[in-house]
């Protein structure tokens, strides 16, 4: 048998770099997607073998907490681990790590898994004879899960509809490409003196190619905290967000912003 956490080592290139000189938030939290599915592939019940079934994972939240951004060349790791297993959702956590074996970010994440053709959720308890529930592990992940955003805004931050590179493979908005539109919305001044610290994710609708949708964003009153919805143009919520700043121990000129640690 496998074991239970999976580790995966990941090299930060050029090409991942953002305004602030560090590894974007995008490129990491895509990396995560990467892991948990490497590690569900390695022990049977990943892409392949659902595909083949006619089902998929959806992830339903999100939570990820960074303390220190990896820079240009830095060799960083991600481990994974199932934490839980219930009829309809799963939850799997992670860490990340530095060349050195220091921790610099956990995230906690919540997946459904669904059929292709009627996009109802399967029941994961009975799943190839309740395999993955074997997997479970009581691995320690101190961050919270989700909040509740609370959005009052009525005025959009921006807009956009989800193209070619927006859409994965199940042919909705790729989940971390919300992220990243929410993010397009905020002043590119904030990225310069703070550092994204949490960001919050809850998904409850699928967003597809050329729909027109709709960023509404709060401030809350310190500045560095935003709660955000994602809408559809009837109105329908596609996902909440709240998105955590801290401010940066150097101001972004081109080097690599860190965050102080706790």
């Amino acid at each position: 048998m496998k074991s239970l956490i999976g580790k995966y080592p990941f090299e930060v290139e050029t090409f991942q770099i953002d305004y602030t000189g560090g590894l974007s938030f995008g490129f990491l939290a895509n990396k995560m997607l990467i892991t948990a599915g490497n590690h569900a592939d390695e022990r049977g019940f990943g892409k392949a073998r659902l595909s083949a079934d006619g089902k998929t994972w959806v992830l339903s939240r999100l939570a990820i907490e960074i303390y220190e951004y990896p820079g240009e060349g830095d060799t960083y790791y991600v481990e994974t681990w199932v934490e839980s297993v219930n009829r309809l959702f799963t939850s799997r956590n992670f860490r990340v790590l530095s060349t050195d074996g220091r921790v610099i970010g956990y995230a906690r994440t919540i997946w459904a898994l669904i059929d292709v053709e009627t996009r109802q959720p399967a029941d994961l308890t009975t799943l190839y004879d309740g395999e993955l529930a074997s997997y479970s592990c009581d691995e320690e992940c101190p961050i919270k899960g989700v909040s509740r955003a609370r959005v009052t805004a009525t005025e959009p931050s921006g807009e956009f509809m989800p193209l070619y590179c927006d859409i994965d493979y199940n042919g909705h908005l790729n989940s971390v490409k919300y992220i990243e539109h929410i993010l397009n919305c905020l002043p590119l001044e904030i990225f310069r003196t703070h550092t994204i610290r949490r960001v919050e994710v809850s998904y409850s609708a699928e967003c597809f190619y050329r729909e027109s949708l709709a960023v509404y964003m709060d401030k809350k009153d310190d500045g560095h905290e935003y709660d955000v919805e994602i809408r559809k143009a009837g109105g329908e919520v596609a996902c909440r967000a709240k998105i955590i700043f801290e401010a940066s121990s150097v101001p972004s000129q081109g080097g690599v912003t860190r965050m102080p640690n706790e």
